[in-house]
């Protein structure tokens, strides 16, 4: 039986149109899984600037509390910052010292450290 030439155009016109069909089917499955692929990647940099944000914070919340607790051991820092405030001590500013003060400040300076090392049952 001979295959009659409108059968095999009509096989072929259905082989065509599946094939179209199908690579269509495979376009938009390709742009769906972009779009996806897409709002993964906004996600995951959304969490990592969450994640970065928090790190800092905690890190400076950190650092505040260092602060804080080296100003309690330490006490005001105003000397710091102002070179013309006057800071209590026992002995003259050694960079103003000369002569007499210089001679004075180093030997209070003696007599205090022998002091600090003395025992219990020594006189002063």
């Amino acid at each position: 039986m001979p295959i009659k030439r409108d059968t095999v155009s009509i096989t072929l016109s259905r082989e065509q149109s599946q094939r179209g069909w199908i690579m269509l089917e495979v376009i938009v499955c390709l742009a769906l899984f972009a779009v996806v692929l897409k709002v993964v990647q906004h996600q995951s940099e959304t969490q990592w600037r969450t994640i970065q944000h928090a790190e800092t914070y905690r890190k400076n919340q950190e650092n505040r509390q260092k602060q804080d607790a080296m100003k309690q051991l330490v006490g005001p820092v105003s000397w710091l910052t102002d070179p013309h405030s006057a800071t209590p001590s026992e002995y003259p500013d050694c960079q103003l010292c000369t002569g007499d003060q210089l001679r004075q400040w180093f030997y209070a300076a003696q007599q205090k450290e022998t002091s600090d090392h003395k025992g219990v049952g020594e006189e002063p």
